[in-house]
């Protein structure tokens, strides 16, 4: 596991305290989404939130054995990696989903059982109506409901509502936006998977794209310390709007504008699971660094627009944009289809192909970003999220 030099203290200004539990987004099940975040003023035993949840104890215990990494702010008492986790497991107050995929409630499940006091779960209703599903004394006892009188429920369902604040540990707030990851079979009629990959028009609340497909509902939370007077943008697997044919995620971006334009966003989580040269039909509801810059690009116009600027040089300046969800294409054999590079080619991508794996993409998608950064030249500080980074914005 990758880990920085270890820091003694968090900048001063810094409002924001996030730890990476994971960052991928498969296969290896040892590194899917999971973050912990407080208030960067606040101790982590005063309270912390678990945001995403794919990966949760067995990487903390990982992360724990070198505790001065992310947790250099903690004194913890001599005990294992274990005995750590459980301490650090039982300061967390409540935890936000964005989907659920198994990348990304794999960990809470697994957990559920290692509560000793009842955690809130929030999320839109349509995250937590899977979660419950997994929960249903088959795939897993029920020990999550909605009620949370019942003696089981370990973990307390509680629904968002659609930008509506919601009170978090320490002093934050959040805000859940829906977006699109996507559109999912929901019988078996289609055999061409090619056909969930077109692009089609749905209501902002993600409601069904047709007969037989459904639009897998994902979240942008919006992070607001009260206190300070900031914010981050978290967004979870999204695919871009131009695939999806709708314009949730130009609504979230005009919704932190002019936040932005005043200088208030530290930090925007993005996703980014493969490189540029993966085909549309292939995204499975994800971004690529040119889908991303696309988003970068339009988050940048609107605060052009906010503070009546010229251009967008420069426009993002003093803003983290923490890539996030890389594939780990680690596996030996033929990859997924996808266009390879050719220098002659205009667009220097070449016919549809079968690239030869291991390729690796965390190291691919760096560079493409720095080379679309120096072009853009909006400002923005890249940082590529690696498994027990902290970061602090």
């Amino acid at each position: 596991m990758e880990t920085d030099a270890a820091p003694t203290t968090a900048p001063r200004d810094a409002a924001f305290s996030f730890v990476c539990l994971g960052v991928g987004g498969g296969p290896l099940e040892s590194n899917c989404s999971g973050y912990l975040m407080k208030p960067a003023d606040r101790a982590w035993s005063d309270g912390t939130t678990l945001l995403e949840a794919g990966s949760w104890l067995g990487a903390l215990v990982t992360l724990l054995r070198e505790p001065q990494h992310a947790f250099y702010d903690v004194s913890f008492p001599e005990c294992s990696a274990e005995g750590k986790a459980e301490i650090v497991n039982a300061w967390v107050r409540q935890a936000l989903i964005s989907h659920g995929h198994l990348d990304h409630i794999f960990g809470l499940v697994l957990a559920s059982a290692a509560r000793r006091t009842q955690c809130p779960v929030y999320g839109l209703k349509d995250t937590l109506e899977t979660i419950l599903g997994v929960f249903n004394g088959r795939i897993w006892p029920k020990l999550a409901s909605y009620d949370a009188s019942n003696p089981m429920a370990y973990y307390h369902l509680r629904p968002m509502e659609i930008k509506q604040a919601v009170p978090l540990v320490g002093g934050l707030t959040v805000r859940a936006f829906p977006i699109s990851h996507g559109a999912s079979l929901i019988s078996d009629d289609t055999a061409d998977f090619s056909a969930i990959h077109t692009a089609s028009q749905f209501h902002p609340v993600c409601g069904p794209v047709s007969g037989h497909l459904s639009t897998t509902v994902s979240t942008a939370f919006v992070f607001t310390h009260t206190q300070k007077d900031c914010d981050v943008l978290f967004m979870g697997d999204v695919e871009p709007d131009t695939v999806s044919g709708s314009s949730l995620n130009r609504h979230v971006l005009e919704a932190v504008a002019p936040r932005a334009a005043q200088g208030k966003l530290r930090a925007i989580f993005l996703e980014c699971s493969y490189g540029s040269s993966q085909p549309n039909e292939f995204l499975f509801g994800h971004l690529t660094p040119r889908h991303l810059y696309n988003e970068l690009h339009t988050l940048a116009e609107c605060v052009r627009v906010e503070r009546g600027a010229k251009d967008t040089k420069d426009i993002l300046r003093g803003v983290k944009c923490v890539v996030i969800h890389v594939k780990d294409m680690m596996l030996p054999g033929v990859g997924v289809p996808c266009r390879v590079p050719d220098n002659t080619a205009p667009d220097g991508l070449g016919p549809i192909g079968f690239p030869t794996l291991p390729i690796d993409l965390h190291s691919q998608i760096a560079a493409e970003l720095a080379s679309l950064e120096a072009e853009a030249q909006l400002g923005v500080e890249l940082i590529m999220a690696k498994q027990g980074l902290r970061i602090e914005c």
